[in-house]
């Protein structure tokens, strides 16, 4: 059958809520990307339709919706956002002992009954440090992707309250919600909360926070994959570090890892061997948020003035918006060196 009457057909059994015409037709989808030889494609589609998703049975009468997120009580304000990842790991240059343990982590996730059923438990707790921009929340976004969920991205600017004892049950709130589905959980910019209870410039909130934090984390039983993320691993209290089944560190790039990277980026466009090979030159040290910055600088301009060739004059000026930019961020931190920015 054509793709396009298969399609049709599937919009169909949704808008009738026919649950099993729909999975009919979409097992069809499935194998007609097979019979394409698009591999990859078939795979996620068949992940998605059988990774615990609720049949359409359980949503007759109801919205198609999540539930409302959780407010904080005081600004009213949403604790959480649900995301739809995009990013795919052959969207991303990890290193490789960096993917190796991701895609064990990510095996071990899609295997989780397995591992019950042998009386093991599969890494649920992922705490994820090192530079800004050097892909800690693409890696996160990336593995919810792979596995077909939704990302809970949680907003410290909302958790963290100046009321004493709103953060702790905002805290609470957040988990209660998680509870509810399945998810990979991410906390960027941890260390908002789970700074050492024994640094002296704290007050005794944090230390409430902590223990808070710690305690529902022990308790929580859902089926997701929790995941932190920091740039100051060293200010974390020490028993955040015991609750986690695994740490990753994700540095700044090599000139390979550089490399990789604006290839990846700038491959709509017509490119040389030397273009690419001064560019990376050019970006040593930078991190991969900024090195990603600069390739799609030069990409739009392409692509305002119709071009599908990579141009020196574009790579120049995207170069020297890098450079100011760091020149500004410098000067906002002295003494620090230039910071570098994750891209969210």
């Amino acid at each position: 059958m054509a793709r396009a009457d298969l399609l049709k057909r599937l919009f169909e059994a949704y808008q009738r809520r026919d649950d099993q015409a729909f999975r009919l037709t979409a097992n069809e989808l499935v194998e007609d990307e097979r019979k394409k030889h698009h591999a990859v494609v078939a795979n996620e589609l068949q992940r998605i339709l059988s990774n615990g998703v609720r049949s359409m049975e359980d949503l007759r009468g109801t919205k198609p919706a999540f539930d409302p997120v959780p407010m904080d009580s005081e600004r009213r304000t949403p604790l959480l956002t649900v995301r739809t990842p995009e990013r795919y790991f052959e969207d991303l240059v990890l290193a490789p002992g960096v993917r190796a343990s991701l895609d064990r982590v990510l095996k071990e996730v899609r295997g989780w009954e397995i591992l019950e059923a042998n009386a093991l438990a599969p890494t649920r707790r992922l705490l994820l440090c090192g530079p800004s921009g050097c892909g800690k929340t693409a890696s996160a976004e990336a593995l919810a992707a792979e596995l077909a969920l939704p990302l809970l991205y949680v907003r410290f600017d909302s958790v963290v309250s100046s009321l004493l004892g709103e953060t702790a049950a905002n805290l609470r709130k957040v988990f209660d919600y998680a509870a509810r589905g399945q998810w990979v959980i991410f906390f960027d910019e941890f260390d908002a909360i789970g700074r050492s209870r024994d640094d002296a410039t704290e007050h005794g909130e944090i230390k409430r926070v902590v223990n808070s934090f710690l305690q529902l984390l022990d308790s929580f039983n859902g089926r997701s994959l929790i995941i932190a993320a920091t740039n100051f691993e060293q200010a974390l209290d020490p028993a955040i570090w015991r609750r986690f089944d695994d740490v990753l560190r994700l540095d700044l790039p090599n000139k390979e890892a550089l490399k990789a990277l604006v290839t990846k980026r700038l491959r709509p466009l017509r490119t040389n061997t030397k273009q690419v090979s001064g560019l990376v030159t050019k970006l040593a040290g930078a991190s991969f948020a900024d090195a990603e910055r600069v390739c799609l600088d030069a990409r739009k301009a392409c692509a305002l003035d119709g071009s599908q060739t990579l141009r020196s004059a574009d790579v120049e000026a995207a170069l020297e918006r890098f450079a100011y930019r760091r020149t500004v961020l410098k000067r906002a931190a002295p003494g620090e060196g230039a910071p570098l920015v994750d891209r969210k």
